[in-house]
């Protein structure tokens, strides 16, 4: 069970049950209007996402026993110099290299073009910021869907 506040009603707290079954999306976001509008997104399209809202933050969930479904994380995670210079694509390759993150799908998202980079540090998708939508919720349908090889 998780409990999160409730932004638009502070002193509400919403109880999160997960069930084994629900997807749970590992989002990486620094940005916390963004985290708390794709969580909210998540929730209605039926997954819970665990946000880490820096690169040490999401490296340490990547490294727990924690399950996750998905892991979503980009380059613009810290207005703030990365901590011992760990950039987004630097935590893709590290889900990756992780043998309990290997098979994981990650969805790797940034301003810039970086579509290959993303691919070659084991990415699974890329989408360029801003992104929309119906595009992002449909991409990860697919990342989570059976039988996609993940």
């Amino acid at each position: 069970m998780h409990m999160d506040i409730d932004l638009c009603q502070p002193h509400k707290l919403r109880i999160w049950n997960v069930s084994p079954a629900q997807p749970i999306i590992l989002y990486v976001e620094h940005n916390p209007m963004l985290r708390l509008f794709l969580a909210d997104v998540f929730n209605l399209a039926g997954w819970y996402a665990h946000e880490a809202f820096d690169l040490s933050s999401g490296e340490s969930m990547l490294r727990s026993y924690q399950r996750f479904s998905l892991l979503l994380a980009g380059d613009e995670l810290s207005p703030y110099k990365p901590k011992r210079g760990l950039s987004g694509l630097q935590l893709v390759t590290l889900a990756r290299s992780l043998p309990h993150r290997k098979e994981m799908p990650i969805l790797f998202f940034s301003i810039e073009d970086r579509a290959e980079q993303a691919k070659a540090a084991g990415a699974d998708e890329f989408l360029r910021k801003p992104y929309d939508l119906f595009l992002l919720v449909d991409t990860i349908r697919k990342l989570l869907a059976p039988g996609d090889g993940k």
